[in-house]
């Protein structure tokens, strides 16, 4: 074989030159490995709570189903604490956004305190959401006893899980740039964070508006989606 090869040598020919590559390319090419691992990951997530939504539709057509807002004494008809819950989640999505600019910056006393405050927001959302299981449980809605109780206890739940997760990852980049990654690098991972808590408060949002509603617009829901 390398007798072949020493015979296709063309002398003659310029060599090639092949540059060796920095920091910034092996950078961006990190950077853009992780991000499309994230679309995958958001696109897997989509699909989940897009599939639990579609069952959940069909079971509020049961004759079982007793939605969790509508009448004075549902726990949902009211709405104030999850509407708190809700704020926790915002400010924690707005907190890694100035996290990612100050990283950029090289702020390093404004990015721990960012960083910080999106960890006691993301906190305070996770023990909200504990406290409002813990009501519903004392009020006599267990998750057995309805189908709304069961799929918001389920619903939620995934979504804490998911949240868990999030939060695992931003103690990773934390351990990572106090190891002694420079700043470029935790801004991109910073950058993927804030992507995924942004789509957590979407879906949120999403399950917010739809485990709140009364009968007549799980009614309406379900009419226009032909079930």
């Amino acid at each position: 074989m390398s007798l072949f090869k020493t015979l296709r040598v063309k002398p003659w020919l310029p060599e090639e030159i092949v540059e060796p590559a920095t920091s910034n390319d092996v950078l961006l090419t990190q950077e853009q490995i992780a991000t499309t691992a994230l679309h995958f990951l958001l696109a897997v997530i989509t699909v989940i709570f897009f599939l639990f939504t579609i069952t959940f539709l069909q079971r509020t057509q049961s004759f079982d189903f007793q939605a969790l807002s509508g009448e004075p004494w549902l726990p949902f008809t009211n709405s104030g604490v999850l509407w708190q819950n809700t704020a926790y989640l915002f400010l924690a999505s707005i907190s890694i956004i100035c996290a990612k600019k100050f990283a950029q910056q090289a702020r390093l006393y404004a990015l721990v305190i960012t960083l910080s405050a999106t960890s006691l927001f993301t906190l305070l959302f996770i023990i909200g959401q504990v406290q409002v299981w813990q009501q519903l449980s004392q009020a006599g809605f267990y998750i057995y006893s309805n189908p709304a109780n069961s799929y918001y206890f389920l619903l939620t739940g995934v979504h804490a899980l998911h949240i868990v997760g999030g939060v695992l990852a931003l103690l990773s980049c934390i351990v990572v740039f106090a190891k002694g990654y420079a700043y470029p690098q935790l801004s991109y991972r910073l950058r993927l964070c804030g992507l995924y808590w942004h789509y957590l408060l979407g879906i949120w949002l999403l399950l917010f508006l739809l485990l709140t509603s009364d009968a007549e617009t799980f009614k309406t829901i379900a009419l226009i989606c032909g079930f």
